[in-house]
């Protein structure tokens, strides 16, 4: 029965010109569910970003915010065309994994005023929040900018930078920029929220204390957008790994949008790849070539290969992989090769240094005796 009611469903998809839009199994459950694709709504606030907004930075300043075709195509049509059956927002939640140099801040600044002046929602209350003021700054700040260079949104909106907010009182509407002190969040009236670098979160109290500010909305939207992190206790890893879920199929969610750009580094999660490679620098960085220049790119991971300290940070932040700490001092080919074993009763007697690491939550304690040798050393580790 399922299959027949979703052949028929796929085939008016079909006739209607949307059919394209259902791309996983997740969209097949939510077509079932009732959901549908408005590419009127999609192609809408695309015509929004290319027509009113500017970019601000290096060689792109000034001109028009020409929307690339990841961003079209994976998250801005899909985010806001995705429809329920009673004709508001499919997506209320999206987590956007993507490394750093990918024009993200930009696209979070034309999303903040998209929800602020072209949503149709009367008195929208909009935010961008992160780990401080001044990063959620950053996405504020490119918003003040666009609408300074662009003619038609500076006659509708008033900015005022000490206050670090836009008004838009045709409709009652305000979009600012939130500090991290998390007790005056609480009421918060919110339809559009842009949670930026959602890994650098200390703790998730800002982030649970702002999820739900929307529940009296029709249609919020909350979209965080991070590179990778280190910490797998942290919020960030939470939500990635619900995302991850979603895209695997294991849990079905119609309400929330998940999009991840990385390289891979764990087997068990499919082919490894070899983050010295431009192919998997084109897969963590869909703008490579366009706002990424190739030549510095391939220079940085060069600087990476022959400096470990410098290899988690690459792998982090240029590849999007989750690292297990946020810098690593010796590369695991040379660990490994270092391997031996070591008869403790020979080393009596002998010089030693030892270090103790005790461990707080979930790490190990560990007691490591060095044993000088010819040059080197030889270990003795107590876990």
């Amino acid at each position: 029965m399922r299959k027949g009611r979703l052949k028929s469903l796929l085939d008016a998809a079909k006739d209607e010109g949307w059919s394209d839009w259902i791309r996983s199994e997740a969209d097949e459950k939510a077509v079932l569910g009732g959901c549908w694709f408005d590419l009127e709504a999609a192609n809408r606030v695309v015509t929004f970003f290319e027509r009113f907004l500017k970019l601000s930075k290096g060689q792109w300043a000034g001109k028009p915010f020409v929307l690339q075709e990841w961003q079209k195509q994976d998250l801005l049509m899909p985010l806001f065309g995705w429809k329920k059956r009673n004709g508001f927002r499919r997506f209320r939640n999206g987590y956007i994994e993507i490394p750093k140099k990918n024009g993200k801040s930009a696209l979070c600044s034309g999303i903040a005023l998209y929800l602020l002046v072209a949503d149709g929602e009367p008195g929208a209350e909009v935010y961008s929040a992160a780990a401080d003021r001044d990063q959620a700054s950053i996405v504020y700040g490119e918003s003040e900018r666009m609408v300074k260079a662009s003619p038609s949104l500076s006659k509708r909106l008033t900015v005022v930078p000490s206050r670090k907010t836009i008004y838009f009182q045709k409709t009652n509407s305000v979009y600012r920029a939130l500090s991290a002190d998390v007790p005056t969040k609480e009421g918060l009236n919110i339809h559009g929220l842009i949670f930026d670098e959602l890994h650098a979160q200390p703790d998730r109290k800002l982030f649970d204390t702002l999820r739900y500010g929307g529940a009296a909305r029709q249609q919020p939207l909350m979209v965080s957008i991070t590179t990778a992190g280190f910490d797998r206790h942290s919020i960030c890893w939470e939500q990635r790994e619900y995302a991850r879920k979603i895209l695997k199929g294991i849990v079905f969610d119609e309400s929330f949008f998940p999009l991840i750009y990385a390289a891979n580094e764990d087997p068990n999660e499919g082919p490894v790849d070899d983050w010295t490679k431009e192919a998997t620098w084109r897969k963590a960085n869909p703008s490579l070539g366009i706002t990424i220049d190739v030549d510095s790119f391939a220079s940085e991971c060069k600087e990476a290969q022959e400096k470990p300290t410098l290899q988690n940070t690459f792998k982090r932040y240029r590849l999007n992989i989750w690292t297990s700490s946020d810098v690593r001092w010796m590369p695991m080919d040379k660990w490994d090769a270092s391997a031996g074993t070591v008869d403790p009763g020979a080393l009596l007697g002998r010089e030693c240094y030892g270090g103790l690491d005790l461990s707080t939550t979930l790490d190990i304690t560990a007691c490591v005796f060095l044993f000088p040798e010819d040059g080197a050393y030889k270990a003795l580790p107590l876990f």
